[in-house]
């Protein structure tokens, strides 16, 4: 599993501070992550598209093409609290 958490109004605007996922093999990256979330729930996508949101992996700051992979730790952080 893999433990997504959202803060500040990401928390907010997605009803929840963190969840468990198991991710499907084809996202390995943290784009693909976004698009993947994006097609699971709407709200998601609205939240997490564009230049919004820092992404952290491991506590460690992340690009789009960053690498991710099952029991990563990945934060969402709203960009006015980076």
């Amino acid at each position: 599993m893999t433990k997504l958490m959202y803060f500040a109004q990401l928390a907010e605007s997605l009803d929840r501070t963190s969840e468990q996922v198991t991710l499907p093999a084809s996202v390995s990256s943290v784009k693909a992550l976004i698009d993947w979330l994006g097609r699971r729930d709407d709200a998601c996508w609205k939240a997490l598209a564009g230049d919004k949101v820092a992404v952290m992996v491991n506590r460690q700051p992340a690009a789009p093409e960053t690498a991710i992979k099952e029991g990563d730790e990945i934060a969402f952080i709203p960009e006015r609290l980076k």
